[in-house]
């Protein structure tokens, strides 16, 4: 049985919210299979689920970090878990679909909440992640996480209460 690895691929700085995508592909494979939401209100379009074969390795990703492995026996859990996501802002979008495969043991535990640590401003969104520079020093709350957390700008990160 194979194994394949899922990668959260990180796309290059291109001055606004950095785009994620969930990479699933073999060890060492060219191509792999995208999931991603594209879209939104930075394009004037509807968010929209792509899921294709492309390079794993594309010219447009900074960074790949391997989440885990999956049986290929699995992969339709993962297409199922990146289609009943909400399609919105790709980062929490991915932080969503990665809490899904968390219940489903697909990954390891907190891989959720690892990530939204790294999450973005998205100035579109009322899901807690905030918009602005003067709403970074309140507390809001994470009904993914069920806590509360507030934006840092200096280290351009999440701080959670504890």
């Amino acid at each position: 049985m194979a194994v394949l690895n899922l990668y959260l691929a990180i796309c290059k700085d291109t001055g606004g919210a950095r785009h994620w995508i969930l990479i699933l592909a073999e060890e060492g494979a060219q191509n792999g299979t995208w999931y991603h939401v594209t879209g939104g209100p930075t394009q004037g379009r509807s968010y929209k689920l792509e899921i294709q074969t492309k390079r794993v390795n594309s010219h447009g990703i900074e960074s790949h970090h391997l989440i885990g492995q999956i049986n290929d026996k699995d992969k339709n859990k993962l297409k199922s878990s990146a289609q009943k996501a909400t399609l919105r802002f790709c980062q929490r979008w991915a932080v969503d679909v990665l809490s899904d495969l968390e219940k489903k043991k697909l990954v390891a535990a907190e891989t959720s909440n690892t990530w939204a640590n790294y999450m973005e401003n998205d100035p579109y969104s009322d899901d807690g992640v905030v918009a602005s520079s003067s709403a970074s020093q309140e507390w809001v709350w994470d009904e993914q996480a069920r806590r509360y957390r507030r934006w840092d700008a200096s280290s351009q990160q999440w701080v959670w209460q504890s």
